[in-house]
């Protein structure tokens, strides 16, 4: 059996050719990524709250100038699509936990706008979340080494916007 799992391996070479450091640190930030969120999301379950998504939006906007932001600037700070912020900005909207308001001098700017009980789901979600990064992160990386990775990742993700090759 292990003679023709190596057999069946060495005849699929890797699709992506020889994985690069690079490329491997990029698959492990996308693991990283998808274990600490779906530890978020498990967590916020187990509490009784709503979604991770919810959380990330009431926290974006609550961190905005008069805790509101125009839709266009909300889709880029999730880094999820405009038709994903608009059914996702819906189901806040019926939530009762923000509100769509418009630019008073050009109705074609919309903001969403953090309502009190936005900011109430908020400051019982923040617990949640802070405890279980506090977990996932202090274990393994000292402070510095966490600001360390920021301005890794910052730099990164500067040069991926920028087009920098």
């Amino acid at each position: 059996m292990a003679t023709e799992l190596s057999n069946l391996t060495a005849e699929r070479p890797n699709p992506l050719g020889t994985c690069s450091p690079h490329h491997e640190a990029w698959r492990s930030l996308a693991q990283t990524h998808a274990a600490v969120s779906g530890r978020l999301q498990e967590a916020l379950t187990a509490a009784e709250l709503p979604p991770l998504a919810w959380f990330e939006m009431l926290a974006a906007i609550a961190a905005s100038e008069q805790e509101r932001m125009k839709m266009g600037d909300l889709a880029e700070a999730l880094v999820i699509t405009r038709g994903g912020l608009t059914k996702l900005v819906d189901r806040l909207v019926k939530a009762g936990l923000i509100e769509r308001t418009f630019c008073e001098t050009d109705r074609r700017v919309s903001y969403a706008t953090l309502l009190p009980a936005g900011m109430t789901l908020l400051k019982e979600m923040r617990p949640v979340i802070v405890g279980e990064l506090d977990l996932a992160f202090s274990a393994n990386l000292s402070v510095e080494q966490a600001n360390e990775l920021r301005e890794t990742l910052d730099g990164v993700r500067t040069g991926a916007c920028a087009g920098v090759v």
